[in-house]
Parts: structure tokens; sequence; C-alpha cells
């Protein structure tokens, strides 16, 4: 017992005296990369710099365990990864990018520089090995992070939130938004499906409930995709849209963060793109401005990526103007909620409509609302809920459920009920019939 004590000891000290001369080495290659390159290559090199810089550390590293081995100074305990993490700390995420290499995790969490989690399958994880040397070092990460972006953090502007050149998406906030340390969230998106039919194999919904939604969106039918964070919004809207497989279709999206594939798998697709102010709050595109530019580009559909603010009277407009199928998403808990959701950030719009006109407009708008959730135990996303919005009854939106998910089953039902948008889809031309029976009952 002892001597397991004694050598666990010995290898967190010399673990220690890695994390040392693995500073020192950082301060001088950081040094001497920035008197080579400047400032501005260190945050965007090219293919060649990139090169040069590992020929730099790897000889850096080799001096170092040189100088050790001439001085009986200990020697580094794995020198191939202090030059991984050397790299990645100039050029990459430092150490949080093998957790962004790693397919498994889903969003990191850095709660200081001490407190390191993640998520994976939908469960979250400290890593109490993983942790930065002090808030210094996880402030620098950001900061270099959002040079290239044009973006800032500082007490000035203690919040940011932009998208990485792989995807995803960083958070950050500082003292004194904070109250102490710096605070960093990275969200990678991971886009599990590209068509109903793998969210079929992936168990999110069902054969039947996937035939209805791939005939309706061909029909034409105004589809409200709900849930809460993480329920899998995004990917069910990915799939929604590449059921519009017509070449007469011409698709706009429209995304404050570029997540969907549309553009990739559609025939005529333009993706636009939010974009925030620069330092000076210059240059920001807002998602109402791509919104009503998308009008303008004769579009047969409109996606939305999620609705937020006063984009949502863009968005219940441009499904009133002839411009049928169009989809988009918004947080929700339930049907209900994303329906009164909706009509309450349209609110927010400089036109100040009444509540009971937005009411009716979403009435008369929104044909079809998807209810996703995320179940923490088997790390699932779920359908729950394709609910038909019906009409308005006094200021109370009103609807029934087409299919619902039933938990003595734990699968996904028709309840029997015949859905308004047949005759649509009859009209249109686009095949489907409805399961022979109330499924469960046979």
């Amino acid at each position: 017992m002892a001597s397991t004590l004694l050598a666990s000891a010995e290898g967190g000290a010399r673990a220690n005296a890695d994390r040392a001369a693995e500073r020192a080495l950082r301060q001088e290659i950081q040094e001497e990369v920035s008197r080579l390159l400047g400032e501005r290559q260190l945050l965007m090199p090219e293919r060649e710099d990139e090169e040069r810089i590992r020929v730099l550390i790897r000889e850096r590293v080799a001096g170092h365990q040189r100088r050790a081995a001439a001085t009986n100074a200990p020697l580094l305990i794995d020198p191939e990864g202090v030059e991984q993490r050397l790299f990645d700390g100039l050029l990459r995420l430092g150490i949080l990018q093998p957790l962004i290499e790693a397919p498994e995790v889903e969003e990191i969490i850095c709660n200081g520089p001490n407190r390191v989690f993640v998520i994976e399958r939908g469960q979250k994880r400290l890593l109490p090995d993983l942790y930065f040397d002090d808030n210094e070092e996880l402030l620098g990460l950001v900061k270099r992070l959002l040079g290239p972006l044009g973006r800032r953090l500082d007490e000035s502007s203690p919040m940011v939130d932009a998208r990485l050149p792989d995807g995803s998406r960083l958070n950050a906030a500082i003292p004194p938004a904070t109250t102490r340390w710096c605070s960093v969230t990275v969200r990678k998106f991971i886009l599990r499906a590209h068509s109903l039919e793998q969210l079929v194999q992936l168990g999110t919904l069902t054969e039947s409930a996937a035939q209805f939604l791939d005939a309706a969106v061909q029909a034409g039918v105004n589809l409200l995709v709900s849930g809460p964070t993480g329920s899998g919004k995004t990917t069910m809207l990915n799939a929604l849209g590449a059921s519009i497989a017509s070449l007469d279709e011409r698709v706009i999206t429209v995304e404050e963060v570029a997540e969907l594939q549309l553009e990739r798998q559609l025939p005529d697709c333009v993706a636009l793109q939010a974009r925030a102010g620069n330092v000076e709050g210059v240059g920001q595109i807002r998602i109402r401005d791509l919104v009503r530019n998308a009008l303008r580009m004769r579009p047969t559909r409109i996606v939305v990526g999620e609705v937020r603010g006063a984009e949502a009277l863009d968005m219940l407009l441009a499904m009133n103007t002839g411009h049928e199928g169009s989809l988009t998403t918004i947080h929700g808990n339930s049907p209900r909620d994303a329906l009164d959701r909706l009509a309450t950030l349209a609110m927010m719009a400089e036109e100040r409509l009444s509540g009971e006109a937005l009411a009716k407009m979403v009435a008369r708008t929104i044909e079809l609302v998807l209810q996703l959730r995320f179940e923490p135990r088997t790390g699932r996303r779920r359908l729950v809920s394709i609910f038909e919005v019906t009409g308005l009854e006094g200021d109370v939106l009103t609807g029934q459920d087409l299919w619902v998910l039933d938990p003595t089953r734990d699968r996904l039902m028709w309840t029997g009920l015949q859905p308004r948008c047949l005759a649509r889809m009859a009209s249109k031309g686009v095949p489907f019939a409805l399961p022979l029976a109330v499924e469960g009952t046979r």
C-alpha cells in the first residue's frame, strides 16, 4: 500500500515537472513565433507557417531533452504529447483540442480554469485531470480564438458569442459579467441525420410519422419545430428540408450560425448567415435583415434556423405571402408554448402589432408543430408530438395531436385523427395514405 502511494506521489511530481517545463517552453516558443511571423500571421497562419511552427516546437522540445540529460535533470515523460499540446496551444484550442476532435463529445464547459466539464451523449461529467494553469491561460485562449473573428472580450464587452471555423459555437463571459472566473462554453454542432429515414433509424420518430412529414413538406405545409436546447431541432429541420427535392423549388436558408446542410443537398438553395458587428460595432447583419432580403431573392420557401426575436414577425409574413412550406425552429416545452412564444417574439418587432392580431396570424400561418425532447437516461432525441393547429378560440390557439408518444409502449402513435392537410396533399399530387388503423390497437 505504501509503495503504491509512493509511486503515485512520484508520478504526480513528475507530471507537475512536465507542466512546469511545458509552460517555460510555451513562453519561449510563443515569443519566437511572434518574432518570426508577427501577431496577425499567428492568428491566421498558412499551412507553410504551421509546418514551420511544428519544426520549431520539435527542435525546442528536443533541445530541452538534451539539456535535461546533460544536467541529470528529469526528462519529459511524454515529449510527443508536449509537442502536440504546445502546437494546439498556439494554433488550436489548447488542452481542449482533443475534446473538440472526440466525436462523442457534444459540449465543453469551463467554469474557470480548474473545472472542465464535457457533455457526452447528453450526460455531463467533470474532467478532474484536465485544467488550465490559471485564469489568464484560459482567457488568453479565448482572446486568441476571437481575434481572427473580429470580436473582443474585455471589461467594456464582458460577454461574447461567436462561431469558430469548424462550426462550433463559443460563448464566453468574464468579470464583471461573472463574479470571479472566465466562463467558457463550446458547443459542437453534430448533425446526426440528413434525412427523415435516418431519423427513423436513430429512433427519433416512427416510419408512419416520417412518411406523413415527408408528404407534408412536399405539399407545402408550414412547419414549426419546437423543443428545449439540445433536443435535436436543427437536425430535424435539416432532415425536413431534405424532403424538398423538386427542381422548381428555390430555398433560402437564414441562420445566425451556419449549421444546416441544405445548400449541399438541394439543387437550388442559398444559405444566408447573420453577422455580429465588429469591435467598433459596425457591419452587423441581423436575422431580420436576412429574412427581408430573402424575400427579394424569389424563393419558393424560406427556412429560418431559429427565431429568437423580432424576426418571428418577418417569418410569419413570409409564410403568408406565397412562401408555403416554410420551416423554422423555436425554443418551447410544448406545442402551445411554442405558438405562444412565437406570437410574443413577433410583438418585439418595431411594427408593434397587437397581441390579438399576432395570435390570429400565428393561427392562420403555422399548420404543424413538431415537439422534440431529449431523454437524459437513454441519450435519445425523440419526436413526442405532431400537433396540428386548428384555429383560435377567443385569444387561445387551438389544435389537436395527430401523433403522440405513448408512454406505455414508448412509441410514437397515430391518434386516429384526420389531418386537415390531407386535402392539400391530394391537390398537390403528393401520394400519402394514413395507417390502416390507429397504431397500437391492432
